[in-house]
């Protein structure tokens, strides 16, 4: 009995160890390629990013001749990809939230909210959010200036 608790003991803390090894650097992710919502119409959703934040269609991703996915940002490489999922539930998805880097998060924000947007105030000048219309939630992030 002893020597079986050893044993897998020592697998543990094997297995422990492989577990917390350093990601060789060849294989270290270089950031984020971008996020994703599940939506119910993505029609709707396409627009509003496009519209409103001014985000540019980068690809469309089709099932037989219907589009089931958009890929969106504001240069060659997506940020946000708008996934088809007509009978997910009502309201936001699971995400914590999309953040935006914007150069001017207040002049954003004060833009949105002449055109309609409800925008909620996190720090004066830095962090603003919205929701898009079907409930997900959006920073507008400007980082603070470097003393």
């Amino acid at each position: 009995m002893r020597k079986t608790v050893a044993i897998l003991g020592a697998l543990a803390v094997s297995l422990a160890t492989a577990a917390a090894a350093e990601v060789p650097a060849k294989l270290m992710p270089r950031g984020i390629a971008g996020s994703s919502f599940n939506v119910r119409d993505l029609e709707a959703q396409k627009a509003w990013y496009i519209d409103k934040l001014g985000m540019k269609l980068i690809d469309t991703i089709k099932r037989g001749d219907t589009p089931f996915e958009y890929l969106v940002g504001y240069s060659r490489t997506p940020i946000l990809a708008l996934l088809s999922a007509p009978n997910r539930p009502v309201g936001p998805n699971v995400m914590g939230r999309l953040i935006l880097d914007a150069p001017d998060a207040k002049g954003l924000a004060d833009h949105l909210k002449a055109q309609g947007v409800a925008v909620r105030e996190v720090i004066p000048n830095t962090a603003y959010f919205v929701t898009d219309p079907e409930g997900n939630p959006v920073e507008l992030y400007t980082a603070p200036a470097q003393k």
